[in-house]
């Protein structure tokens, strides 16, 4: 696995969910969008902040445990949103890198959950492979096609389309993959409601000023050294 994420940038971690897991955490982020969401909003910053269901998720043992491979060194949970396509937002989120959006701060690495089975009719996550390994040119965005949110994009023609992965998964199955890699999702063609989250992970280590927009961070894993050092106290 770990070797499949250095060469490729992502890793897909089938069912790691349940359906009546992802079934509770749809009705509970459509509580918190209702209660603490603009009407007709599809994406909500801060789950974990608001709801002990998503902050209990953020450190789920089933998801920490391979993101321990990737991440030996600690794994600290900085923030998570929910996105939501449906018949009303079809829009396809366009070609990016999410270190684009926070820059000069420390490396990333993304978890996106699909709390429905995603297709590529339906807003599948789509990835290019191995782009996690070069340096990108970024464009300013015509953000009316899209919820506002992506400012810089990136042009498809700086890579073969053969490289290009719709990430087709089921329900509960997560999506991990660096925030140097670029990516997107398909447009919502079938017009019925798609949900994913997407929490955002990094190395433990002193804030950083960005990390103080984000009040749910924390440590979800030390690193084997710290693990041992406990072990030992225990005993």
């Amino acid at each position: 696995m770990i070797d499949n994420y250095n060469r490729d940038g992502y890793h897909i971690a089938g069912k790691l969910l349940t359906a009546a897991e992802c079934e509770a955490l749809k009705a509970e982020a459509l509580r918190v969008l209702k209660e603490k969401a603009k009407p007709g909003a599809t994406v909500y910053v801060g789950l974990a902040a608001a709801s002990p269901l998503f902050h209990s998720l953020a450190s789920d043992k089933r998801l920490v445990a391979i993101l321990e491979q990737i991440m030996p060194g600690g794994v600290m949970f900085m923030s998570d949103k929910l996105v939501l396509k449906s018949a009303a937002q079809r829009y396809a989120t366009p070609w990016h890198v999410d270190s684009f959006y926070w820059q000069n701060t420390r490396p990333k690495i993304s978890v996106w959950i699909a709390l429905d089975r995603v297709l590529a009719e339906n807003g599948a996550l789509k990835v290019v492979r191995g782009s996690h390994k070069k340096e990108w040119r970024a464009k300013n965005a015509d953000v009316s096609k899209t919820n506002g949110e992506f400012s810089a994009v990136i042009d498809s023609a700086q890579w073969k389309p053969e490289d290009e992965v719709i990430c087709e998964v089921e329900k509960g199955s997560a999506i991990i993959f660096s925030d140097r890699l670029v990516h997107g999702s398909c447009e919502n063609t079938a017009g019925v409601e798609r949900f994913a989250l997407i929490s955002t992970y990094h190395a433990p280590a002193p804030d950083e000023e960005f990390d103080k927009e984000f009040p749910a961070r924390h440590v979800v894993s030390k690193d084997s050294l710290h693990r041992r050092d406990a072990e030992d106290a225990k005993n």
